[in-house]
């Protein structure tokens, strides 16, 4: 049985990248992931709307805690992401990772970035498993 409390602890509490982004694990299932991080002032471009690398940032983090779901180790491989709509200042930006497909070696999940209901980054993300 797959202990999903210790992978979002794991996350949460180890993952100096995710802490320094402030992006934090909501929640994880064998086929969903949520992250969620504050559009701060260190996440915005130079108009004032969270900057598109945070955008695929979260995204990609999302992709990779649902990919690592079935508590294995992966790696990402390939991304394709499609920026829909520009996110606000100060509001809390939400990525979802669905799995589309989990074979033996790769995994394949598909992340959307939302602030409330607009959608502002689309994207599918392909895993490699690294275990032997």
């Amino acid at each position: 049985m797959i202990d999903y409390q210790a992978q979002l602890d794991l996350a949460n509490t180890k993952n100096a990248f995710m802490l320094h982004n402030g992006i934090r694990a909501v929640s994880v299932s064998e086929t969903e992931a949520v992250c969620e991080a504050d559009a701060l002032p260190e996440a915005l471009n130079h108009m004032g709307t969270v900057h598109g690398s945070m955008m695929m940032t979260i995204g990609e983090i999302a992709a990779g805690l649902m990919a690592r779901s079935d508590g294995r180790p992966y790696v990402s491989v390939g991304a394709d992401f499609r920026f829909i709509g520009g996110g606000k200042a100060g509001e809390k930006i939400v990525a979802r990772a669905e799995l589309v497909k989990r074979g033996r070696t790769m995994a394949f999940i598909h992340t959307r970035v939302l602030q409330g209901d607009k959608l502002l980054l689309d994207g599918n993300v392909t895993f490699f498993c690294t275990a032997k």
